[in-house]
């Protein structure tokens, strides 16, 4: 187990995390982080971050593709001319 200390920031505190924890916890420089105390003690853990649009287009292939299916004729303001 490593050990850091608190030390003074500004106005704030800030810790050091050792380079070997980092790397453990995969986290890097610029990552989001939530920061939650309680009873003593800090809480820090990696933000979970929500992937965008283009991201999660970006991962459909052609197995996620299906064809076409007929629903019937249109009977109201569904049909679009092209």
């Amino acid at each position: 187990m490593l050990t850091a200390q608190i030390v003074k920031w500004g106005n704030s505190l800030a810790v050091r995390i050792p380079k070997p924890v980092a790397e453990e916890a995969g986290v890097l420089e610029g990552d989001a982080i939530v920061i939650e105390a309680g009873a003593g003690e800090i809480t820090v853990r990696r933000k979970q971050r929500i992937p965008t649009l283009k991201e999660l287009v970006a991962q459909i292939t052609a197995d996620d593709r299906y064809d076409e299916i007929s629903a019937g004729p249109a009977r109201g303001k569904e049909r679009v001319e092209w």
